[in-house]
């Protein structure tokens, strides 16, 4: 499978699942009790803003995992002075970095 194929199969559902537990939240927080929001009454939005919750936590996990090495590089690079204020030399880094996404292609 193709990286950019893959990451598009977690990135798009984590994006769903942050807006959904995000609403649902918001309503949770600032809603009255009793109100229903889209035919949900609070009991339902809760559940489902927990349920969600815990996809939103798996994808991210999973997002984490495919984006490790990236993640490991481009944090050293940043903590050990590395990055370069040249054009050429962030683009050499950063081509150095995204090899190191563990993905085929």
């Amino acid at each position: 499978m193709k990286k950019t194929t893959l990451n598009y199969i977690v990135d798009l559902p984590l994006l769903a699942h942050s807006v959904i537990v995000s609403v649902t939240g918001l309503v949770l927080m600032y809603g009255s009790h009793g109100a229903s929001f889209l035919g949900f009454d609070s009991r339902e939005l809760l559940h489902m803003h927990e349920q969600i919750g815990v996809l939103m936590v798996a994808f991210s996990l999973i997002h984490v995992v495919l984006h490790w090495k990236w993640m490991a590089c481009t944090t050293k690079n940043f903590f050990t002075g590395k990055s370069s204020s040249s054009a050429t030399s962030k683009a050499r880094l950063s081509v150095k970095c995204e090899t190191a996404n563990p993905v085929e292609e």
